[in-house]
């Protein structure tokens, strides 16, 4: 599929919860995730990709789960859900709280797939 016919798909496929786009290469070789605007915004007429998929907060955090497992829990408070994310940075082990939105999963996933998600 080239840019047009993906932004066509998006734009048929696309519902209200729809916040994220995984991505495959033509050679099947490499799958990817994205802020589906992020993704839009970036993308250009002649790129190439074979499938897409648009999927919702839940099956990203799912994944996110799948690929990290304890390390990142969900927490409710008065004031909405918080992500409590334990990462490993250059000074060791970071506990970090952050609001449950699309841009932190997508940090979080960038982050701990180091940018070369596992399929």
């Amino acid at each position: 599929m080239k840019g047009y016919d993906i932004l066509n798909k998006i734009q048929e496929k696309r519902l209200p919860e729809h916040v994220f786009v995984k991505w495959y290469r033509r050679e099947n070789d490499f799958v990817d995730y994205d802020l589906i605007d992020r993704f839009i915004d970036n993308l250009s007429n002649n790129e190439e990709i074979a499938d897409i998929s648009l999927l919702t907060m839940d099956e990203v955090w799912s994944e996110i789960k799948r690929l990290i497992g304890d390390k990142v829990n969900i927490v409710r408070t008065n004031t909405g859900e918080n992500v409590e994310w334990l990462h490993e940075g250059k000074s060791g082990v970071t506990r970090q709280t952050c609001p449950y939105t699309p841009e932190t999963l997508m940090t979080i996933f960038d982050v701990e797939t180091r940018g070369n998600p596992i399929e």
